[in-house]
């Protein structure tokens, strides 16, 4: 997977939400906080044809790639926001294993009252 540096134009965040805990330690039932780990350029695109069969197999629900400089620490189970929007990743795979870049299998996160 080759990208050149003009794809990757979409400024992203990259975080976790982590429970709010009280005084004795215990988490607070459905409090939560944003924890930022990094602003980041990617390439997001929405899978299509092919590539979302291809996803479909590995990875249950993926509905985005996105693409990013490889970077440690970024793994399943954290959050991704891009223009108003959050996507969970789902997997995070160095494809071509020379840590440059890091595909990110992502599912859209709906929108909670929708």
């Amino acid at each position: 997977m080759t990208i050149r540096a003009g794809e990757l134009r979409h400024r992203v965040e990259i975080g976790r939400y982590l429970d709010i805990r009280d005084e004795h330690g215990d988490p607070k039932p459905g409090r939560k906080r944003w924890q930022p780990v990094a602003f980041v350029w990617a390439a997001v695109e929405g899978l299509h044809g092919s590539y979302y069969f291809q996803a479909q197999q590995t990875v249950s629900q993926a509905d985005h790639k996105i693409t990013i400089r490889y970077r440690r620490g970024v793994r399943a189970g954290m959050i991704v926001r891009h223009d108003g929007r959050e996507f969970t990743i789902q997997s995070a795979l160095d494809e071509e294993g020379r840590r440059r870049l890091l595909a990110l299998t992502c599912r859209e996160v709906e929108a909670s009252g929708s």
